[in-house]
């Protein structure tokens, strides 16, 4: 008799492949990531403006387009920025997942009213124009154009390429893309063939 009885009581541990699928897909900081980046991205679309990469990088800072368009731009960036890093170190996908279950942490928080009014983010007050944002899109500049050589002429070398966009971008902008700054922005950088 007590062994049917615990047979009644024994509780189930089985999970459904769908709520698996679930848990495994909220501890997934890349498709996370890429996720907010949609969503970003549609926000932008249905204002009708491209979310092609070339026309975002200039929304950042941009005083002439909505708020919520600016941060969707900064969302798009910087979880453009996140996935390259991951792709190029997998084993700080940890790393990105912590982050942002702080920052889910710290909404919460700051929503509740827990912390100081002060250290609430105020989107006006935030310095865009910081040398780190400016370096970030410089050097993002600088790969798009290596990549898009390596395009154009796949049996050059890596010197030749950094040479070249170099010459390109110098002939754009007045200074910041000299040869020995872009080996400096793309060292360890590697060109994938084909």
């Amino acid at each position: 008799m007590n062994k049917s009885k615990n047979k009644d009581v024994k509780p189930s541990l089985e999970i459904s492949q769908k709520e698996l699928q679930e848990f495994m897909e909220t501890l997934d900081p890349k498709r996370n990531i890429q996720d907010l980046a949609a969503t970003a991205a549609e926000i932008i679309a249905s204002a009708g403006l491209s979310t092609n990469w070339n026309d975002i990088l200039p929304m950042l800072d941009d005083e002439e387009i909505a708020e919520q368009l600016r941060l969707a731009s900064h969302i798009i960036f910087r979880a453009k920025l996140v996935l390259e890093e991951m792709e190029k170190n997998p084993s700080s996908k940890n790393i990105v997942y912590n982050t942002m279950l702080m920052m889910d942490t710290l909404e919460f928080a700051n929503i509740k009213g827990y912390l100081p009014s002060s250290s609430k983010v105020n989107f006006n007050k935030m310095q865009t124009q910081t040398s780190s944002l400016a370096i970030a899109v410089k050097k993002e500049k600088i790969i798009d154009t290596i990549r898009e050589l390596a395009k154009d002429y796949p049996a050059k070398g890596i010197t030749w390429l950094r040479k070249r966009a170099s010459a390109l971008l110098s002939s754009e902008e007045k200074r910041g893309y000299s040869y020995r700054q872009i080996v400096r922005d793309t060292k360890g950088m590697r060109i994938k063939k084909g």
